[in-house]
């Protein structure tokens, strides 16, 4: 709140108390606030208005000479710097004028009405400034109409949204401007008529929509002071929403792709097949990559049925298309319904304010793979069923429907048709998902496979870990001749653990578990470990320990020279260099 020092008259005209009545009247008649003070030195003890300069003069004996203190008030109010406004107002409607004195009791100055108008009204156009600011800076569109529905202010968005200039709605009331439909119906008339907080949607001949919120401010009295509107495009709201959507589900593919680019499948799926059985069904596989029809991958655990479904997309139109995965058997059923449909913002206790994008929507024009199918709750079942027939979802406390185009690639270890004999599994998705069959083969079936795979994980291995680690020939043998009941997967394990606990860069049988080798490991033969030394005493060492045995077994240096395929006299040489020379041998 404005305080008394803000309102003082900035440069006051102060005379000496003894100056003469025609010098003060010629003063005061030309003073802009009509008055003058009286003081020495710049401090102000009394004040001259026009008023009481007439009442002195006309009291005034004609006999004594009136100086400028006769003219002066006989009572001045006065009031502190700090005094807010509405405290001094009364002392002012006195005379006209207050004394505004400072803490040491000093007057500085005068506030008279002409002061506080000149104040406020500078104040006014800076507040109006700072109003029109404000509301111009917002993207809504602000709207201000008095308690009778009389329009005082609107900003430039008000134009935009309902294609008329400020000039033809300022003034105007809004029950004309509502029989012109150029806005129907008026929230401020609802607001008027209700007197409480009013929304109502708004429509455009182009078609847009406009929400439209309108609030009341009272009186003291209860009645309707003024009425605040703001109105929001609907269009945009939803078109900002669905680009939002549409980046939500972007993050959402790349976080996707990012998870299985840490895993090693995205792209580096190059499938191993050397054996016919592989080669046939890579075949087939090829062949119903051109088409959209829902394939069911069936084999047991391990065997690689992901691999083969990222096969069929990478090979199928929709390669550049998400490729989304969902483990059935891995969600906890509670959370595989959001998880596939996803849900509406609110749609139950701890769900996310903004919703969220479910794996149907995420895969949306590429092809979305359910693994372990036969984990689906029965509930479930025909959602998904009613899915794949109509290529429609609605999320999870959600009303508008989405409309999907994508491809169903399920997979499963267990035996399905059982299951639908056992009324555990719904025969109608069963007869849906069966459309191409495919079994993938275990590993024991396919041995010409698993040195081509333990080859191809040892090599991806030794990039991530920037080693140089192979297998022996001796390996392979085990390998191929194990049986594999974990299939892949567990081969793939296996060769990450011995690329992690051998030391060494060659990894042979001696390093293989048990169960492979059928024998302990220090059962396993070892080799000799080699001595490092210079490689000329390596040869001479050599060849003392070959001449040493030629002569326990040979009666002459040339039954040596022949069995070492060198010339006699080199023998002699070197049984002399080596201290070698019997009385038992002939060396001439």
């Amino acid at each position: 709140m404005r305080r008394a020092a803000d309102f003082v008259t900035t440069k006051p005209v102060i005379l000496g108390r003894e100056a003469n009545v025609e010098k003060v009247l010629d003063i005061l008649l030309k003073a802009e606030d009509g008055l003058i003070c009286l003081g020495k030195n710049g401090i102000i003890n009394q004040v001259i208005t026009c008023e009481s300069a007439l009442g002195s003069i006309k009291n005034a004996s004609g006999s004594r000479k009136l100086t400028a203190a006769d003219l002066a008030l006989k009572k001045l109010e006065t009031t502190g710097t700090d005094t807010f406004w509405p405290n001094f107002i009364d002392k002012l409607n006195n005379n006209g004028i207050v004394a505004v004195f400072d803490s040491n009791k000093t007057i500085i100055g005068v506030i008279t009405i002409n002061s506080i108008l000149k104040e406020l009204a500078g104040k006014t156009l800076e507040l109006e400034r700072e109003i029109d600011a404000i509301i111009n800076f917002t993207s809504d569109e602000i709207f201000v109409a008095d308690g009778d529905g009389r329009v005082l202010r609107a900003n430039s968005v008000f134009e935009d949204n309902f294609g008329v200039k400020l000039d033809s709605v300022i003034g105007k009331n809004v029950n004309e401007l509502e029989k012109k439909k150029i806005f129907t119906p008026s929230v401020t008339r609802l607001v008027i008529d209700k007197k409480s907080t009013q929304t109502v949607i708004q429509s455009r001949r182009d078609g847009r929509k406009l929400l439209a919120t309108g609030t009341p401010a009272f009186n003291e009295d209860g009645s309707v002071f003024r009425v605040i509107v703001n109105t929001r495009d609907i269009t945009k709201l939803n078109n900002l929403k669905q680009q939002l959507e549409e980046a939500e589900l972007l993050k959402n593919r790349y976080q996707q792709e990012l998870i299985e680019l840490r895993q090693g499948y995205l792209h580096s799926g190059e499938i191993v097949a050397s054996s016919p059985v592989m080669l046939d069904l890579l075949k087939v596989a090829t062949k119903i990559a051109a088409v959209d029809s829902t394939v069911l991958l069936t084999g047991e655990s391990g065997v690689g049925k992901g691999m083969i479904a990222r096969y069929i997309h990478n090979t199928s139109p929709r390669a550049d298309k998400p490729f989304t995965v969902v483990n059935c058997g891995a969600i906890p059923e509670n959370l595989l319904e959001s998880e596939l449909f996803g849900y509406a913002g609110g749609a139950f206790t701890g769900a996310r304010r903004e919703g969220k994008i479910g794996k149907l929507e995420l895969a949306n024009e590429g092809t979305l793979f359910l693994d372990e199918i036969t984990e689906l709750p029965l509930n479930l079942q025909v959602k998904l069923l009613h899915v794949i027939q109509e290529g429609i979802i609605s999320r999870i406390g959600g009303t508008r429907e989405i409309k999907l185009n994508l491809r169903f690639i399920a997979a499963t270890n267990r035996d399905i048709a059982g299951l639908v004999e056992e009324g555990k599994f719904r025969e109608d998705l069963y007869f849906r998902l069966d459309v191409i069959p495919l079994i993938v083969p275990p590993l024991r079936e396919r041995h010409e496979d698993i040195k081509a795979l333990a080859g191809q994980f040892l090599s991806r291995l030794n990039r991530r870990y920037q080693k140089d680690k192979y297998f022996n020939s001796e390996v392979y043998s085990f390998l191929e001749e194990y049986n594999w009941p974990g299939n892949v997967r567990e081969l793939e394990n296996l060769v990450e653990r011995m690329m992690i606990v051998v030391d060494s860069s060659e990894i042979g049988a001696i390093h293989l578990p048990r169960r492979l080798t059928g024998i302990e490991q220090a059962e396993i033969p070892k080799k000799p470990a080699i001595k490092l030394e210079p490689l000329k005493e390596a040869k001479e060492s050599l060849e003392r320990r070959l001449l040493i045995e030629a002569l326990r077994v040979c009666r002459t240096t040339y039954e040596i020279a022949e069995i070492l395929k060198i010339d006699q006299s080199t023998v002699v040489r070197k049984l002399k260099k080596y201290n070698l020379v019997t009385g038992g041998h002939e060396i001439d």
